[in-house]
């Protein structure tokens, strides 16, 4: 009988879940409320209008205007990486088949490009002086040319 009860708990699942059960389950319950928080709309925590924010913050048009260029161009270095990245993804693909390589670099890929939409995002917030600006109107800002330049 003790045989069986070692073998089940090596050769089933639920073996080598012996103790970390409870460490499973809680981060399944993590990735599930991320997701619903992924789709559910948030209220932000202050309503304001951008200029309530600058004074709040106590900034001078002179910085928000520097920081909008920096940001600008945090997201133009984001993008040039994210470029090389996918490029490389595709040297290791082809040159040495490197699936995982590829996998890798795509997923370094996506992630620099997540930054650069998001310093690319302030900056064209800032140079709206609007806060809430949507996706849409940033994206037609992108790709329609609508939009202040810096």
């Amino acid at each position: 009988m003790g045989f069986f009860k070692s073998a089940a708990k090596t050769f089933l699942p639920i073996g080598w879940l012996h103790g970390e059960y409870e460490d499973v389950k809680n981060q399944n319950k993590t990735i599930v409320n991320t997701i619903k928080r992924l789709f559910t709309k948030e209220v932000p925590e202050r309503q304001e209008t951008f200029e309530e924010a600058v004074t709040r913050l106590g900034l001078s048009q002179e910085e928000v205007n520097k920081t909008a260029k920096f940001n600008r161009l945090y997201a133009l270095i984001f993008l040039l990486l994210a470029i090389l990245l996918f490029c490389y993804a595709f040297y290791l693909l082809f040159a040495y088949v490197s699936i995982t390589g590829w996998l890798l670099s795509l997923a370094a890929t996506a992630l620099a490009l997540t930054y650069a939409f998001r310093f690319d995002y302030w900056s064209y917030q800032m140079r709206m002086r609007k806060l809430g600006v949507t996706f849409d109107e940033w994206l037609r800002s992108i790709v329609g040319g609508k939009g202040p330049s810096v």
